[in-house]
């Protein structure tokens, strides 16, 4: 019998059965994709190759830390990653000292001056709090180890504590509102683009803090080579990786979780379940309700999930296509801002698109004289649902529907990217269905918990990982209430951190 079960070879899992399997504790991964690695893994669609979700991950001094205690000894090699927003009032590459930001943003928004001003010394007191919360806030420590971190808290962290619980039921809009008139810079400073900010704070000093000062990285070698790399981990230190092998069921005997019941019918049992699907897939799905604490079945159930998207990518004629204005590796294009929200979500002009130069990105992912582009778009699961039968079923006319849409984006990115849609030779659309039933995710959700200021009354907690059913711990994205370090380095501290309670019990 196995000591450990992990549900789920996203790398939160990766890393929790590596660090175990590095401990001395025999694990079993149990993945019901055919390969590992989650979300952070590529597909081919004939001669070219894509990301099936993170395009790159910040702090990547955390990420060679992960990796190294989960024994992979193999150096990470990281270039940054750069992004812009083109906008009606122009374009501004943000991926660098908000202090030289604020410089560009002063020249486009003169009459705002005073207003950047206060905001980059109040921002970046933000920013300063949350750079290491996790080192030293008792609510990112397991177990025992968050009432040694309480009874060790010195004066200056006992300020710093109250200012993330201030900072994280603080609406960003809020204050925006009292330095700002102009909406369209309201919109970029708290949103990254053009959208009306809905996040909270701290989650807007985390999100800064991310972009203007640790940066965001992407891996020699491509976003798959952290799983690769975790998964050789964990086969030589003895450990076992089984997919395609879905799970149907967690079970749970006298109040604690003791195996799973496998899609094929299999039962295994072990002393810890550990479980990287995401956190409402695990209560609301892999658990029946009775063997949860009805209050907290309730909170999963009401605290809602970041919506979904409407994904296209492309395989171009890269001698059809002007791409010289994309600068940078991401462009967030919206070729309209009225100043209000468009009405109709298949208004793309009103929209706001991202736009990844893959190739640019990842050279090997496209042959010579080709490139590959990727374009999303925020997608509420809602408006795609009606379209499923079942798990990957759907109704007849949802493929023309979907590529209806991915042509009337590719249209709509013309501006920016003049010839595309002539240079187009290759096209695969993902919509919030592929989000759930390839991805795995709930309702096709793509970046964790909501960011709004109501979820952090709402979960009480900065993290998911130990849940009130004994002998079951949660490990990636969704086993933290907030990207503290962004989606790929958050994941892989929950993993971790499941691996230090078993390792410790």
């Amino acid at each position: 019998m196995p000591d450990v079960i992990i549900v789920g070879g996203g790398l939160g899992g990766l890393v929790c059965a590596a660090r175990l399997a590095t401990g001395g504790k025999k694990v079993v991964v149990l993945e019901k994709k055919p390969q590992v690695g989650g979300t952070s893994t590529i597909f081919r669609r004939g001669d070219y190759a894509f990301p099936m979700g993170p395009l790159s991950f910040s702090f990547p001094g955390r990420v060679r830390e992960f990796l190294a205690e989960a024994g992979v000894e193999q150096e990470l090699a990281c270039r940054p990653s750069r992004f812009a927003l083109s906008a009606p009032f122009g374009t501004v590459e943000y991926s660098r000292p908000l202090r030289d930001l604020r410089k560009d943003l002063k020249r486009v928004f003169p009459e705002e001056a005073l207003g950047l001003d206060i905001f980059a010394t109040e921002l970046g007191k933000a920013m300063v709090v949350v750079s290491d919360l996790d080192r030293w806030h008792p609510d990112y420590q397991p177990g025992a180890g968050r009432d040694d971190a309480y009874k060790k808290m010195r004066t200056a962290e006992l300020n710093r504590y109250r200012l993330v619980s201030q900072y994280g039921t603080t609406p960003a809009a809020a204050i925006l509102d009292r330095l700002f008139s102009d909406v369209r810079l309201k919109a970029f400073l708290g949103s990254m683009g053009t959208e009306r900010p809905s996040m909270s704070w701290l989650n807007l000093a985390h999100m800064w803090n991310v972009m203007s000062s640790e940066g965001i990285w992407f891996p020699e070698g491509g976003v798959h080579w952290l799983a690769d790399r975790l998964c050789e981990v964990i086969l030589a230190r003895g450990g076992e990786v089984r997919c395609p092998e879905p799970v149907r069921k967690v079970l749970v005997r006298d109040g604690r979780a003791v195996g799973v019941a496998t899609a094929r019918g299999q039962a295994l049992e072990a002393r810890w379940i550990v479980s990287n699907a995401d956190y409402k897939t695990l209560f609301l799905e892999l658990l029946d309700p009775g063997d949860v604490p009805p209050e907290h079945l309730k909170l999963v159930r009401n605290t809602p999930y970041t919506g979904s998207e409407l994904c296209v990518y492309l395989g171009l004629d890269a001698g059809r296509a002007d791409l010289s204005r994309l600068g940078v590796e991401h462009t967030f294009f919206r070729r309209q801002q009225t100043g209000t929200r468009a009405s109709d979500l298949e208004d793309f002009d009103e929209r706001e698109v991202e736009v990844c130069h893959w190739s640019a990105q990842a050279p090997e992912s496209a042959p010579p004289g080709r490139a590959a582009l990727v374009l999303r778009m925020g997608f509420p699961y809602d408006h795609f649902s009606r379209w499923r039968t079942g798990e990957r079923t759907r109704l007849d006319g949802y493929k023309e529907y979907k590529t209806q849409l991915a042509r009337k984006l590719v249209a709509t990115v013309e501006p920016l990217i003049p010839g595309l849609s002539r240079a187009v030779d290759m096209m695969e659309v993902a919509t919030p269905l592929t989000y759930r039933d390839w991805g795995n995710r709930h309702l096709g959700s793509i970046a964790g918990w909501t960011w709004t200021p109501e979820a952090a009354v709402a979960l009480r907690s900065k993290l998911l990982v130990e849940t009130p059913v004994p002998g079951l711990l949660a490990a990636g994205a969704y086993a933290a209430t907030e990207l503290f370090l962004g989606g790929v380095p958050t994941a892989m501290f929950t993993g971790r951190l499941a691996a230090e309670v078993i390792l410790e019990s």
